[in-house]
C-alpha cells in the first residue's frame, strides 16, 4: 500500500498516536513523530524547511488518548484545492526500545483533512519565505511558480 512514498513528492500523512506511548517530553511528541516517520519511510528527517506538521490540540496530554497528528511532506508550494494532495493514514506505536512501528491504515477521511491548509495557514508562508530568503513576490509562491 505505501508504494507511493517518495521523499520528493508532495504528501500529506495522517498518523494516529497514543499521547502515553510516545518516548520523551510531552511537548516533543510531535516533532518525534514526524521526524520518526521521515526517516523510517522517507529516509530522510523532517526538515522544517519542506515539511509541516499540524498540532492536535491534544497532543501533550498526560493520560492515554488517541489523537491525530498531520504531516505535510516536500511542500513546494500553497496548493489552492488540498484535496488534490495524496494522504496516506498511518498509526504509530513505540515498543519497550522507545523504537517506532508504522502501520498503515485503509480509511477515507479527507473530509477531515481537507480543514488543514497544506503546508500551513498564510503566517506560516510568510514565514517560509522569510525563512527561504526568496525574493520572490508572494503569488509566485502559491501557483508554485
Amino acid at each position: 500500500m505505501a508504494k507511493n512514498l517518495s521523499p520528493q513528492h508532495e504528501i500529506r500523512i495522517a498518523i494516529r498516536f497514543n499521547t502515553t506511548n510516545v518516548p520523551g517530553e510531552p511537548r516533543n511528541r510531535l516533532r518525534r513523530i514526524a521526524n520518526d516517520f521521515a526517516e523510517s519511510k522517507l529516509s530522510r528527517m523532517f526538515d522544517s524547511d519542506s515539511d509541516f506538521f499540524h498540532w492536535p490540540p491534544d497532543f501533550d496530554l498526560t493520560t492515554s488518548e488517541r489523537v491525530w497528528m498531520l504531516c505535510d511532506f516536500n511542500i513546494r508550494g500553497k496548493v489552492l484545492h488540498v484535496d488534490a494532495v495524496p494522504i496516506q493514514w498511518w498509526n504509530v506505536t513505540y515498543d519497550d526500545q522507545q523504537s517506532p512501528r508504522f502501520t498503515e491504515r485503509r480509511m477515507n477521511g479527507k473530509s477531515f483533512t481537507n480543514r488543514y491548509p497544506w503546508g500551513g495557514r498564510d503566517n506560516e508562508w510568510e514565514y517560509r519565505l522569510q525563512q527561504r530568503n526568496i525574493e520572490r513576490p508572494r503569488e509566485a509562491l502559491i501557483t508554485g511558480e
